[in-house]
């Protein structure tokens, strides 16, 4: 049987680093990354089984970066059918393409913890010696206001960093191709005030998905997140597209290969 996979070997893969653009692509929409978790047919049985990996403990997250990995490849390389079909049967493969993800997510996220912990100690500092320095409770409160919107706009725009190296990472499967200084400040170069005012506007989405998850009885509340979760993977995607519209050079993305449910799969269609 003929593979219906792109070539695996390391020359073509070099040769061939990255996709282009796409012509078909349409604009960066918060709306329509909701809207493409429910354009997959199999979204009841992938959001459920998002959410089971998303509460088991330590793995389960780094597994669910996994198949984050290989859907976001998958879009890169223009194939059809992207969205794959969540199996247990791949959730160590899983783990081990996560990993890195993980470790990439752990090293610049924990600078961005240190300095929102900065921030919020900041304003309280500020809050109070204005108050103690003044008397006047409204002086105190818009210092406190004031700060805290610089606070936000801040982490706003780290977060532009952060989807950069994420991004990389989910392509690549690479740790140190995705912490590539030169090639993740040129992301962030093209992506910057994007990510910025897409970010705000998905917040805002979040938040409305999270409120009728929870006028469902608390119940939809745990649904509600893993959409959020996978919305804000096609959401990466389509800054991505931004990106390579806007000039930037093609991410390396990782060379395709079958997942071990697809691999039994092809052996059973095909025993000789």
């Amino acid at each position: 049987m003929q593979s219906p996979w792109p070539p695996t070997d390391p020359a073509a893969a070099a040769a061939d680093p990255g996709y282009g653009p796409d012509p078909s692509a349409g604009g960066i929409s918060v709306l329509g990354a909701v809207r493409a978790v429910f354009a997959d047919p199999e979204w009841k049985h992938n959001v459920l089984f998002a959410l089971i990996f998303m509460v088991i403990p330590v793995v389960g997250p780094i597994a669910l970066s996994g198949w984050m990995c290989e859907v976001m490849q998958r879009k890169a390389r223009r194939q059809p059918n992207a969205i794959v079909y969540i199996e247990f049967s791949d959730f160590g493969e899983y783990i081990k393409r996560g990993l890195s993800v993980f470790l990439v997510q752990l090293v610049v996220t924990l600078p961005v913890l240190f300095i929102t912990y900065g921030a919020m100690a900041a304003t309280g500092f500020a809050v109070f010696a204005v108050m103690a320095a003044t008397e006047e409770p409204a002086a105190g409160i818009g210092v406190g206001v004031g700060v805290g919107l610089t606070s936000l706009v801040l982490l706003m725009a780290l977060g532009a960093v952060v989807n950069a190296t994420q991004t990389r990472a989910e392509l690549t499967e690479n740790f140190s191709e995705a912490l590539r200084l030169g090639e993740v400040m040129g992301y962030v170069k093209l992506t910057f005030w994007t990510v910025m005012w897409k970010n705000f506007a998905f917040m805002w989405v979040a938040l409305g998905i999270i409120l009728i998850g929870i006028i469902a009885c608390y119940i939809g509340l745990y649904p509600a997140i893993a959409v959020i979760q996978l919305a804000a993977m096609h959401l990466r995607f389509q800054v991505y597209e931004a990106y390579l519209a806007r000039g930037g050079p093609p991410i390396p993305v990782k060379p395709a290969t079958l997942l071990p449910s697809e691999q039994r799969a092809q052996q059973l269609a095909y025993p000789y």
